[in-house]
């Protein structure tokens, strides 16, 4: 069991080139090469474009958890969807009362 507290999981929208989409929930998203591991470095690795990797990490049930693994070249996009879309307005005022303030 976890002694940290990472507060709520965040949901992610994440578009596969394939065009498939699916949301995932975590609390961390890295990117990183595949030879950011001990030593990779000492060793002579080289690591090309293509293996480049997005890793999600989350929280759940008091265990840190991988949710996610993925080549970043296999992934269109990625969009934090937990608030919903803002639109805009939504986030200032536009009232003649307050000068546009919140």
């Amino acid at each position: 069991m976890s002694r940290f507290d990472y507060g709520p999981l965040q949901t992610y929208e994440v578009t596969w080139k394939s065009g498939h989409v699916e949301r995932i929930q975590c609390h961390q998203i890295t990117f990183h090469s595949r030879e950011t591991g001990i030593g990779a470095g000492l060793i002579g690795v080289q690591v090309s474009h293509d293996e480049r990797c997005v890793q999600m990490h989350g929280q759940f049930d008091g265990h840190w958890r991988l949710v996610l693994s993925a080549i970043e070249d296999d992934i269109r996009t990625i969009r934090l969807v937990t608030g919903g879309e803002e639109f805009a307005g939504e986030r200032f005022g536009f009232d003649a009362e307050d000068g546009g303030a919140a």
